[in-house]
């Protein structure tokens, strides 16, 4: 397997046991608005730096009569999927509404029993105005979820409208929007839940050209030969994580399991890590970085047993994508070619972790090494 090719030729860096804890972040509709804001924000930023490069954008071509049409039928589209999902929510609270009046209607009957001197004791409610009371509440309830339902697609299809995201996959993410709504997710479905936002959140970086490892030198080229793989890879064994300021995303001495990639926000790596070979008694270096979206760290644990060795703490609001090690091997494993790659890869890539400082932001430094090998 890479990890027993890898550990073979790094004593420094034996093969251990893996852990894998998948994240718990939740997959609620507000979750899922937030993930959709950090890809939005990443967007921008591979938009601003290919302005800044003067580089053409790839769209450019296009014809502007096409793509209006092509906006239009989509807009079409999209507005008749909104007027079919809400046309049940609208009839229950058509019918809501009508018996709301009913019970106003009776309402006056507490009144009237008071006048003609057949009031309740002191500290008791009517049942009749109990039951007013528990339908008006929950009429209240229920146009509040509307509205917060009508304010979420609204800010979906302004996302999706100005990402021009394809209508296959904006069908899918209004879909999935509904599926998570607060009173549709359950204990019994929030794994599934969480894997249909995974998959839609890769699906749109591809989209928006934004893939999650759009500057890791070996994705990069795993891309290029095997496209098909890498869609594999993202969809089997990457899983989103939401984090807010100061949350802290692993600590020094913990088992690691899982490559992270900044999709969006800021995080702060610290370590404290003693030199290979230094004499005794000299003092630890201190590693101390800010990432930024397109970054990565703990790349290691692809490759062979890896503990962090600093700590991965949140400045922003971020999002970031978490690569399971033993996901990444199952999937690279079943293809020949790209196993080969990778295996030789791994051997380069732990071989210079050995001679140098071992923090989680080492990176690929020896690609070009152990490219050649991937026939």
């Amino acid at each position: 397997s890479i990890f027993c090719l890898a550990s073979a030729s790094a004593a420094g860096l034996p093969l251990c046991p893996y852990y894998c804890a998948m994240s718990r972040d939740g997959v609620g509709a507000d979750e899922f608005m937030v993930m959709l804001r950090h890809l939005a924000e990443a967007s921008n930023a591979i938009v601003r730096q290919t302005a800044s490069r003067g580089l053409p954008r790839e769209n450019a071509v296009a014809s502007g009569r096409l793509r209006l049409l092509v906006a239009r039928l989509e807009c079409v589209v999209h507005s008749a999927q909104d007027l079919v999902s809400s046309a049940a929510v609208l009839l229950c609270l058509a019918v809501l509404k009508v018996s709301l009046k009913l019970v106003m209607l009776n309402h006056a009957l507490p009144c009237l029993r008071c006048s003609l001197g057949r009031a309740n004791k002191a500290g008791q409610v009517d049942k009749l105005t109990s039951l007013h009371w528990t339908l008006a509440n929950l009429v209240v309830q229920l146009q509040g979820q509307r509205r917060e339902r009508a304010s979420r697609h609204k800010a979906v299809g302004e996302f999706l409208g100005r990402h021009r995201t394809s209508s296959v996959l904006s069908i899918r993410v209004r879909r999935h929007l509904d599926r998570v709504q607060p009173e549709k997710v359950r204990d019994d479905n929030a794994d599934q839940l969480r894997r249909f936002s995974a998959e839609l959140m890769v699906d749109l970086l591809e989209e928006m050209r934004v893939p999650p490892f759009s500057a890791h030198p070996f994705f990069v080229n795993l891309r290029t030969k095997h496209p098909h793989l890498v869609r594999e890879l993202c969809h089997e064994a990457l899983q989103p994580m939401l984090k807010a300021p100061d949350d802290i995303i692993f600590m020094a001495g913990e088992v690691c399991s899982k490559m992270y990639v900044i999709i969006s926000g800021h995080v702060q790596y610290c370590a404290t890590v003693q030199q290979r070979d230094a004499p005794a008694g000299s003092v630890p270096a201190i590693v101390k970085r800010t990432l930024h979206g397109g970054q990565w760290l703990s790349e290691a644990a692809l490759w062979t047993g890896w503990v962090h060795r600093g700590e991965l703490r949140a400045i922003t609001d971020c999002l970031l994508f978490a690569l399971d090690a033993s996901g990444f091997a199952r999937v690279i494993s079943s293809h020949k070619s790209a196993h080969t790659y990778a295996a030789a890869y791994a051997r380069k890539f732990v071989e210079g972790l050995n001679r140098g400082l071992q923090t989680d932001l080492v990176e690929a430094l020896y690609l070009s090494e152990a490219g050649g090998n991937d026939q």
